[in-house]
């Protein structure tokens, strides 16, 4: 016997008791009403039917009455209904993203992770799905970072990654928003006042070298940090070359078939910025970091034309024109190859340091005698010169 599809009717009936909830306001019996009626639409959305799943989410009332829900209910079901239903909504499409930032969803999101934080103990499949929602929206809200410290909540997702540090789950999430809240300077500031540097420090020793997603997030995380120079000058002051230079040298040794490059260059990337003041760049020539860096640039270089000559070899005459789009195919990150030693150049040019030209002064090595009119050579060219204009001129009037 199959389940019979929902009629539009018991689908106008569930969001009308979301509304009216969102504008009556909440006590224990409408909770419970309104739990029972997102729970029923989250059924109804995951059927996956698309004549369904657009009447619910086209409605622009329902979303508004959700946020208003959002912001008000303290019940830990309610609360999980209406995030996934957010979800849903921001995943649909680009516009409906949209309408909920206009709706002031961010807002409400960011509120409520400052009110689960401070639930004991904490509520980890909410919290997850809260950080979830926030990242969908980002893209859409460009004062998300300043809104953060506003509500106060920058510090509050601080302290969540510092407490599910071996959450395998909820700490991309969690590297994700800090990094979106790093993009502000004041905020960038502030993390690394409360200790986010030793943070991604202990993030490395236990993913640097396991998890790869944790890791890639991680380095996203450090990377937008130290794009500030003072956050810059600190981690160098901690050692902070001579571990990415470490980590650069194993990955490099491990990644033989150019599968991570993304992980190598994100780790380039950071130590761009660390010799960008002159304490990275000492501490980098300390470490012999120019000679490993420049022995990655000219092995990728190899590496690249090898795989052109193992091409040729294989095709026939009629083919040759062909080699560079082989070459793509056997190794797609044949670009992101390229990258990383062009990166590898940027960081050794950086690092070198200045010294003068070998040559006497600055008007140039090589010296010329200035050109006299007794000379028999330019004579000879100008009167060249004057017997062509003659012919020109005289061309020109006959015509």
């Amino acid at each position: 016997m199959t389940n019979a599809k929902p009629s539009s009717s018991r689908v106008s009936g569930l969001l009308q008791i979301i509304e009216r909830s969102a504008g009556a306001g909440l006590d224990d019996k409408n909770v419970e009403n309104v739990a029972q009626a997102t729970s029923k639409i989250l059924r109804m959305l995951g059927q996956q039917d698309k004549s369904l799943t657009e009447s619910i989410l086209r409605k622009s009332k329902v979303s508004q009455s959700l946020v208003t829900l959002l912001m008000t209910t303290q019940d830990v079901t309610l609360h999980l209904n209406i995030i996934h239903i957010l979800e849903y909504i921001a995943s649909s499409s680009n516009n409906k993203s949209m309408r909920l930032v206009r709706q002031g969803t961010p807002h409400a999101l960011l509120r409520s992770i400052a009110a689960t934080s401070r639930v004991r103990p904490l509520l980890e499949e909410l919290c997850l799905h809260q950080h979830l929602l926030l990242i969908k929206l980002a893209n859409k809200e460009k004062k998300l970072a300043l809104k953060a410290r506003l509500c106060g909540v920058v510090t509050v997702t601080l302290d969540l990654a510092k407490q599910c540090i071996n959450n395998i789950d909820l700490s991309p999430p969690l590297l994700q928003v800090l990094r979106i809240y790093a993009s502000n300077s004041s905020n960038s500031l502030s993390l690394v006042k409360n200790g986010v540097l030793n943070l991604v420090d202990r993030y490395f020793s236990l993913y640097g070298k396991q998890n790869i997603a944790v890791f890639r997030h991680t380095l996203e995380l450090y990377t937008q940090l130290l794009s500030f120079r003072s956050n810059a000058i600190k981690a160098v002051s901690n050692g902070a070359t001579r571990k990415m230079l470490d980590l650069f040298m194993y990955w490099t040794e491990l990644d033989k078939l150019h599968k991570f490059v993304h992980i190598r260059k994100s780790i380039l990337n950071s130590l761009k910025h660390l010799v960008g003041n002159e304490g990275g760049r000492k501490a980098l020539i300390k470490c012999d970091g120019i000679s490993i860096l420049y022995t990655t640039a000219k092995q990728s270089d190899e590496m690249k034309h090898e795989i052109q000559r193992n091409c040729a070899s294989h095709l026939s005459e009629f083919k040759l024109r062909c080699v560079t789009s082989q070459s793509e195919q056997v190794n797609p990150n044949g670009k992101a190859i390229d990258n990383l030693a062009l990166t590898c150049s940027q960081i050794i040019r950086k690092s070198m340091p200045k010294v003068c030209l070998p040559i006497p002064s600055l008007h140039g090595p090589v010296y010329y005698d200035e050109p006299s009119l007794e000379d028999p050579y330019l004579l000879q060219e100008y009167r060249e010169d004057g017997d062509d204009k003659k012919e020109k001129s005289t061309t020109a009037t006959l015509r």
